[in-house]
């Protein structure tokens, strides 16, 4: 597995406890550093709004928007910024309940040939007032 750094950073929005929320219909902008252990050849960097289900019972995903920023070499050691802007859908919000949670996240990854895609995210709420 190819070492990567990621930072996902995320603006606007309100803080709600350690993460920041967002209404439907708002446009979440941020950006995302990357950097490489080594030389990397990425056949895509693919930064995507998406939504997961955590709990009991099968896990559903959905990725609503994708976006490919890069493609060809990142540098061992040269950090790599891409920015992103997406305006969120209507649903389904973000929910924490007893047996199942729904996480809105934004997800940063480099898909490599022959090898695992690196890749982190970094979790929202998408909540009305």
């Amino acid at each position: 597995m190819s070492a990567v750094s990621f930072q996902i950073e995320i603006h606007g929005g309100e803080s709600d406890g350690a993460l920041m929320r967002f209404r439907p219909g708002e446009t979440l902008q941020g950006s995302v550093k990357i950097t490489p252990v080594s030389d990397l050849l990425a056949r895509h960097v693919h930064i995507r709004l998406l939504w997961y289900t955590e709990g009991r019972g099968d896990r559903d995903q959905a990725i609503v928007v994708e976006q490919d920023v890069f493609q060809g070499t990142l540098s061992e050691g040269v950090p790599a910024y891409y920015s992103f802007h997406f305006r969120l859908p209507d649903h389904p919000w973000s929910y924490a309940g007893h047996y199942v949670n729904i996480i809105w996240a934004i997800e940063a990854s480099v898909d490599l040939a022959l090898a695992r895609d690196p890749h982190d995210q970094q979790p929202f709420v998408l909540s009305p007032d």
